[in-house]
């Protein structure tokens, strides 16, 4: 509470100026560096006087000279305004952290089943206010949104055709091969399928790829080969349950083996001689390079990219 009648005129803009006069020596610079007019100065200099019933300042060629009162009484009206900020900055802060960050991604089944779980237990630990949203991947790149803003990075498989794009950067995250999940009968786990077994077998193709033609099509084009496709569906355990109901061959990505329930009945093969390779590629817009959430994003999916690298 209050002693005086008087302080309780004083408010937080009197206190200010007289702390800015008493640094600066001088109402017009006061009321420079505030914002304020001089006749604005002198009302809160003369509300003082009479709060404190001192003068507080004296002119002195053309300097202004704090009494004795006023530097007693200015350590504590400095606890005052410090304090105030004080306050001012838990309310800040506590507003910052109730707004929660969002990173958009755009990414496909592989990603969300081989990187998601661990990104997002890293992101507890380094980003605690940060939440992902994560949209499918589908046949087309999304450029557009890329370049606006509204989705921060896309992860795509290479080499692909945004390695061209000139308003693209790009950077592989993890190479990967291919295995063969197969249910024909005449093969052992871990044997090689020869070319010709590999084509002759029904194919189960896990979809979408961005390409029309994809990278294992195209590669049985280059030899002069092709495939059957029996049934196309969206999801790999969605693949796998339906080779391990009917005699059929799936091409999965070697790194997605350890994420998906593989029943006995189905083999795990070596793909034929010359198979493709590809990587996992981390995709964002040319002019957005120098963005603190892209460099903070593209660094956590590196991270994660570490940790499986090294796992067994």
């Amino acid at each position: 509470m209050l002693h005086s009648n008087y302080l309780k005129q004083l408010d937080l803009q009197d206190i200010v100026v007289f702390l800015n006069l008493l640094e600066l020596r001088s109402a017009k610079r006061t009321a420079e560096l505030m914002s304020v007019s001089q006749p604005t100065v002198s009302y809160c200099l003369k509300r003082l006087r009479g709060c404190f019933d001192d003068t507080l300042f004296s002119s002195s060629q053309g300097v202004l000279q704090p009494t004795s009162k006023a530097e007693k009484i200015a350590p504590y009206l400095r606890v005052v305004v410090e304090s105030v900020n004080r306050c001012a900055e838990d309310e800040y802060q506590a507003s910052a952290q109730a707004v929660r960050k969002i990173w958009r991604l755009c990414a496909p089944e592989y990603f969300e089943l081989s990187f998601l779980p661990q990104t997002l237990a890293m992101l507890s630990h380094t980003h605690a206010n940060t939440s992902l949203h994560l949209d499918r991947l589908s046949r087309d790149l999304p450029v557009d949104q890329l370049m606006s803003g509204e989705i921060d990075i896309a992860i795509g498989f290479g080499p692909g055709y945004h390695q061209m794009h000139p308003e693209l950067q790009w950077q592989a995250v993890v190479n990967d091969d291919f295995v063969c999940l197969t249910s024909q009968n005449g093969l052992a786990n871990d044997a090689a399928m020869s070319l010709d077994e590999f084509c002759a077998s029904p194919h189960v193709f896990p979809t979408p790829w961005i390409s029309e033609k994809n990278m294992v099509d195209s590669w049985l084009d280059k030899v002069g080969r092709s495939r059957d496709v029996l049934v196309r569906a969206n999801g790999y355990q969605a693949c796998v349950n339906i080779v391990a109901a009917v005699p059929a061959t799936l091409a999965l990505p070697a790194r997605l083996l350890p994420h998906l329930r593989i029943p006995s009945s189905v083999k795990v093969c070596q793909p034929p001689l010359g198979f493709p390779t590809f990587t996992l590629d981390m995709i964002w817009a040319r002019d957005r390079r120098d963005s603190k959430d892209i460099a903070s994003l593209r660094k956590l999916i590196e991270q994660v990219a570490e940790v499986l690298l090294k796992a067994p």
